[in-house]
């Protein structure tokens, strides 16, 4: 139980200190305050992979069986989730670091660089509204956009306090129109942008175009499941290409291994744990699945309980299980004192926001649907793109990875169209083990792969949403009535 309190204890610290750290800019009208994008940017981006990491990331990890809470052995911290209590802290967290940090620094930065002429930074600013407003209904499904952030640049205040809920399908198609301006101002010529302050992409506008289509090409993707009208603009996005193409031009956010500047997944067992991974285990239908296929991440994502105890062969704990009966392997993770090579819980993990493994899967689905024009043999070619750019990301050799192609991924072009999409969305849900949204997410649109209810789950269906937080549905007039998280969202079909 100490755990359990020492972890309390580090989430009530992190969260107060969180909500002190948003950059509430020029709060007194009256006094003139200079505002650089740089700072501006770093806070921003800094906010969400810090929310998005340990505010939300754990949580949703467990409620989305990419990882287990380890029942009794993990102190229970991660078994509410698991079984879809959410804690008020994780969802009011994450909404007022979306809606008071990062949105309204955004709408700042956004109206200064359009007052400076500065395209190029507003074009960053705006892609990464999109990335964060693709974050927040993902999650909640209907939540404020085209009203969210109406701000005074004068006062710094927002204008309209009760802003609507819009539908998922508006918000989608409106990402879109966002990107296309984004797209469009980069196109426009070399002015300004954020430079130092850029710990995505160090200014390099190309990278940030890719990342902007990409992203477009995500949101596609999630409307097809609705509409098949975007199967031909899926299709153009493919043959025009300009979308992230390798490792390099990973969407990532940097977390290092010096004192406060750690990934904050790694630091909270460094912290409360003496380094060992005593809070997040393996997940018993990740594991089964990655054996099934012999995967060699196996062996990189999986580690034995430091406490001991753990069967030889690598075991996941059973979804929601309190009293398991055995000590599940857990996330691999740094040794203690290190900065580690390939484990997956390292001080120097980044948050990867978008990577050539995700794009090559969903262009691989997106053939094997049919979107794309060429059928199987393409799709077959992408996802092996797919899968090896995933494992070079986790250190698996070549002759490992070719043995793996060779040996356990069939030919697309012999199967099924269901069969070769089933094995794709397998692909990118394992690859999605620490990027919980995008696990979620994905997982969501495709149902694959086949998930159980948790023991002693709330809710009698899977979840597939957050709760809205209690302090906004009582605060805005406009809010929705509460909707039960098995509810299915908009986009799924």
């Amino acid at each position: 139980m100490n755990y359990f309190k020492y972890l309390i204890c580090f989430f009530c610290i992190f969260l107060v200190s969180s909500c002190d750290s948003y950059l509430d800019v020029n709060d007194d009208p009256n006094r003139a305050t200079a505002v650089e994008p740089d700072p501006l940017f770093v806070s921003v981006i800094n906010d969400y992979s810090t929310n998005r990491v340990i505010d939300l990331g754990p949580a949703l990890m467990s409620a989305s069986q990419l990882m287990s809470g380890g029942g009794s052995l993990g102190a229970g911290v991660f078994t509410d989730p698991e079984r879809y209590i959410f804690s008020i802290f994780t969802t009011g967290n994450t909404w007022r670091a979306y809606y008071r940090g990062i949105q309204k620094n955004l709408a700042l930065a956004i109206g200064l660089a359009e007052e400076n002429g500065d395209v190029w930074t507003e074009a960053q600013c705006r892609i990464f509204r999109s990335f964060t407003y693709y974050s927040t209904t993902m999650l909640w499904e209907n939540v404020p956009f085209s009203q969210a952030v109406d701000l005074d640049l004068e006062t710094r205040t927002l204008r309209t306090q009760n802003p609507v809920f819009d539908p998922q399908e508006q918000i989608l198609r409106g990402i879109i129109a966002e990107l296309d301006l984004a797209l469009d101002l980069i196109g426009q010529g070399e002015f300004g942008g954020v430079q130092s302050g850029d710990l995505i992409y160090k200014g390099n506008m190309e990278n940030w175009a890719k990342f902007a289509r990409s992203l477009r090409f995500r949101v596609l993707m999630t409307l097809a499941n609705r509409d098949g009208s975007v199967a031909s603009e899926i299709a153009n996005m493919i043959a025009a290409g300009g979308m992230i193409s390798s490792n390099a031009e990973n969407a990532e956010f940097p977390f290092f291994s010096v004192p406060n500047n750690q990934n904050p997944f790694w630091r909270t067992l460094d912290a409360f744990a003496g380094g060992s991974n005593f809070f997040y285990f393996a997940g018993e239908t990740m594991v089964e699945l990655m054996k099934s296929k012999n995967d060699p991440r196996v062996s990189v994502y999986f580690q034995p309980y430091p406490g001991g105890g753990s069967p030889a062969e690598v075991t996941g704990a059973p979804p929601g299980v309190t009293n398991i009966g055995f000590n599940p392997w857990v996330l691999s993770t740094a040794p203690p004192g290190t900065s580690g090579t390939n484990q997956l819980v390292r001080p120097n993990s980044p948050d990867v926001l978008f990577s050539y493994s995700e794009q090559a899967l969903l262009e691989a689905e997106a053939h094997a649907r049919g979107f794309g024009g060429g059928g199987l043999s393409a799709a077959d070619q992408q996802l092996r793109n797919g899968i090896t750019a995933a494992m070079l990301n986790h250190g698996i050799s070549q002759e490992e990875i070719d043995s793996y192609l060779s040996n356990e991924v069939p030919d697309l072009t012999t199967l099924s169209q269901a069969d070769a999409i089933k094995i794709i969305a397998e692909e990118l849900w394992v690859d999605c083990v620490i990027r919980p949204l995008e696990g979620f997410t994905h997982w969501r649109r495709s149902n694959i792969p086949e998930l159980n209810v948790p023991d002693g789950a709330i809710t009698a269906g899977l979840a597939y949403r957050l709760p809205y937080p209690p302090d906004e549905l009582a605060a805005n007039t406009n809010a929705p009535a509460v909707i039960p998280t098995d509810q299915k969202m908009w986009f799924q079909d």
